[in-house]
């Protein structure tokens, strides 16, 4: 070995070294933060007095004047049943919408909601969930509910927008993919060039359904076909009643396309093109209001809610984001598959 060549590795193991210990001095002052940030929160939580400690939310004001209130639910991202470790506040879980709708229920003084929807959709039951949520408060309380579309409001994202009075789109929302989805990858012909076997034991014929190290059985096929044909009638039926349109009709449109805001409105899937503020005058005008103070609620951070985000960065959590979501098992979902999703696959 000469001279350059060892100057050279000494050179990559020193920087490797830096780096570790570059590392491991973040990481400390990460958690060193994460403790005095939460410390201090809770000690301004109990001086104030004025919160009961199981409020999770404040509220925000985000324009506007006067008594009567308009608020703001977003809903961002896959919706899912349980946030991500990296995403303690996810917006577009059940917990979430369900969360701030307590605050909404409680305040006499909202008089409308206006659902920020950006998301290609999850979970069939997540999505039916918040469906169900949004239903349920406007026919107990006789609220009002308007929907405003982001970047996407596809798949279970629509699902849940059929449950608003008015839908407006942005002009540049995607839309549509009205359908289910039961992703599945085999693998069989792969395994069988390497000579793996499958070995499981099942206590019938049909237990391992959808197994990805055999390929499917016109039975298992027909059998899982007959699943999301099912949960397909009932997206259809729900866009039927939310939109006051013939099931046929509906089922001209779900087909699984997209459909541009434009093209949307042609059709019938939602009742007009407009920005933030024109969803805004829609809610006032439903509420017979002339004017609104427009609000949003916050998570309020807790050490425990710092601690979830610092574990989040550990090895196992950072792969997660580039991992399928909800995916652990097979599942059904209202999901519109464009590819990468900011840094996270969605299918």
């Amino acid at each position: 070995m000469d001279s350059q060549q060892a100057q050279r590795e000494g050179r990559g193991v020193g920087f490797w070294a830096a780096a570790s210990v570059a590392i491991f001095f973040f990481l400390c002052t990460f958690f060193l933060v994460a403790m005095m940030i939460g410390s201090l929160t809770a000690w301004k939580s109990l001086v104030a007095g004025t919160e009961a400690p199981e409020d999770k939310y404040i509220e925000e004001v985000v324009s506007g004047s006067g008594d009567n209130k308009i608020a703001i639910l977003p809903i961002r991202g896959i919706i899912r049943t349980e946030p991500t470790a990296l995403l303690p506040d996810d917006t577009a879980t059940v917990e979430s919408v369900q969360e701030r709708l307590k605050h909404v229920k409680k305040d006499d003084k909202v008089k409308a909601v206006l659902l920020l929807i950006d998301s290609p959709g999850g979970g069939i039951t997540a999505s039916d969930v918040m469906y169900n949520d949004i239903l349920k408060y406007r026919k107990d309380l006789g609220k009002k509910v308007v929907v405003l579309m982001g970047d996407v409001a596809a798949s279970g994202g629509y699902y849940i927008a059929v449950a608003a009075d008015k839908i407006i789109a942005h002009p540049t929302t995607v839309t549509g993919s009205i359908g289910v989805i039961l992703p599945l990858i085999n693998i069989s012909d792969l395994i069988h060039r390497y000579g793996i076997k499958d070995d499981s034991i099942t206590s019938g014929p049909l237990k391992d359904i959808g197994s990805p190290t055999r390929p499917m059985t016109p039975e298992e096929k027909e059998i899982l076909e007959g699943i999301i044909h099912d949960m397909y009638e009932r997206f259809v039926s729900v866009v039927a009643v939310g939109r006051n349109m013939p099931i046929e009709k509906v089922k001209t449109l779900a087909d699984g396309r997209i459909y541009t805001a434009q093209q949307a409105l042609e059709d019938g899937l939602v009742d007009k093109l407009g920005y933030l503020s024109d969803a805004i005058e829609q809610a006032k005008e439903l509420a017979g209001l002339d004017e609104a103070l427009v609000i949003t609620y916050e998570k309020k951070w807790s050490l425990g809610d710092l601690f979830k985000i610092a574990q989040g960065i550990t090895p196992p959590n950072v792969r997660r984001l580039f991992e399928w979501p909800e995916m652990d098992t097979p599942r059904l979902m209202y999901l519109w598959l464009p590819g990468f999703t900011q840094g996270i696959i969605t299918r």
